[in-house]
């Protein structure tokens, strides 16, 4: 029994060792195969250039001189006729501004005061004017017309007392009257004084020009040449001010509903950019889509026009500036470029089936970089002279082989 249970223990350990063994081997030489299990995914092919920013803009001046009170922020969307900024000229002064403010003051003080003011007297007056009107009344009915004479004589009397006390001749009213022409008066003579400042459309108000703005414009921007493009710097200065003098800058108002970029690339590159496309644009932590429009060429330099209506902030003031370009983006399965194999003229990946044995299946390749490639997933249809023919193809969650060239079809992977 000894004999057998060392037998056992021999043969038991020898197993083991002869595992490891297979094992060592097998992971120095042979290698377990690459694969991957297929998922959905995205792809982009991006790059970034030198670009120039192009803007339809108005520069607003100052049609007098004098003190200046700002009602919009920089950068703040505005609509047509939007009141951006007062111009106080010289011929308006702080002693006008608190005369105005007194006299509308004691406007409001006698207008209040207006219903109390010699109130028991004007209600003695009322009750000897009704006294009086039914004195007439009673005079007619009896054709007393000597008497109607005398009482209507009293009764103009009374009417003009009331007005001399509470009416437009008392104190009160003609006071009233008088500060009221004084306001008018004063009203008119600020008012005239006063420069509105508004927005002749809408746009984007800026308060920085950088000397560009007539010539970098949409309608000059095939005919910008690469030497002077060199030569732009992002310098800009400053508008706002407490006071301007006639002709000077105020504001500047840009329009937002479409701007431009152009980029700067060799020709050989600019062919990836076509004429209709759109593209994605990273600017100012904001990825924003425009359209490419036209083309340039200069100096042995490609400018590729893009056009666009998105916001951006700071796209107003921004000239000169290096920008990520995203060409395309695509959507689908994503996969290892090294999978992909040609066979018979046809480009595909190798799958795994149930019993790991290497199936080729051809794909659609949507796109690709460097690194990876998205292809169709399940299905897709190709031409076959005039029928169209059906490929059922790779799907979400197959296997399939890494670094396809090193195998073949039929190929057992464990």
């Amino acid at each position: 029994m000894k004999r057998n249970f060392k037998l056992y223990r021999i043969i038991f350990f020898s197993i083991i060792l002869l595992y490891f063994i297979y094992k060592a081997i097998f992971g120095l030489f042979l290698k377990t195969p690459d694969t991957e299990i297929v998922k959905f995914g995205e792809l982009s092919t991006q790059k970034e250039y030198e670009c120039l920013i192009v803007r339809d803009e108005e520069i607003v001046k100052s049609p007098d001189e004098g003190v200046i009170k700002y009602y919009v922020q920089e950068g703040e969307k505005v609509e047509k006729n939007y009141k951006i900024c007062e111009i106080y000229t010289s011929s308006v002064n702080d002693k006008d501004k608190k005369k105005l403010s007194d006299l509308s003051s004691r406007i409001n003080d006698i207008d209040a005061s207006k219903g109390d003011f010699f109130e028991t007297d004007i209600e003695k007056i009322d009750n000897e004017i009704d006294i009086i009107v039914d004195e007439i009344r009673i005079a007619r009915v009896k054709g007393d017309f000597s008497r109607i004479n005398d009482l209507k004589n009293n009764l103009n009397n009374k009417v003009e007392k009331k007005r001399r006390i509470s009416g437009d001749k008392s104190f009160s009213g003609a006071n009233l009257e008088r500060l009221e022409g004084e306001r008018k008066e004063l009203e008119s003579k600020i008012k005239s004084s006063i420069i509105e400042m508004k927005s002749s459309q809408s746009g984007v108000v800026s308060y920085y020009i950088d000397g560009y703005e007539e010539i970098l414009t949409p309608h000059n921007i095939l005919n910008i040449k690469y030497e002077y493009i060199k030569n732009i710097e992002n310098a800009s200065d400053k508008l706002k001010y407490d006071k301007v003098i006639y002709d000077q800058p105020v504001f500047k108002l840009t329009d937002n509903t479409a701007w431009y970029i152009m980029i700067m690339t060799d020709p050989k590159d600019s062919d990836s950019f076509k004429l209709g496309k759109n593209v994605s644009i990273d600017i100012s932590d904001t990825r924003i889509k425009g359209e490419i429009i036209d083309k340039a060429y200069d100096e042995g330099k490609s400018f590729i026009i893009i056009k666009t209506n998105q916001y951006a902030s700071d796209f107003n003031k921004i000239r000169k500036i290096n920008l990520n370009i995203i060409k395309n983006q695509y959507e689908g399965l994503k996969i290892h470029r090294d999978s992909i194999i040609e066979k018979d003229g046809e480009l595909g990946v190798y799958v795994l089936d149930i019993n790991r044995k290497a199936c080729f299946k051809a794909i659609k390749v949507l796109g690709y970089n460097d690194e990876y490639a998205i292809i169709q997933n399940n299905v897709f249809d190709i031409k076959d002279g005039d029928s169209v023919k059906r490929v059922y193809t790779v799907k979400l969650y197959d296997e399939i082989l890494r670094y396809g060239k090193k195998y073949n079809e039929g190929d057992i992977i464990y």
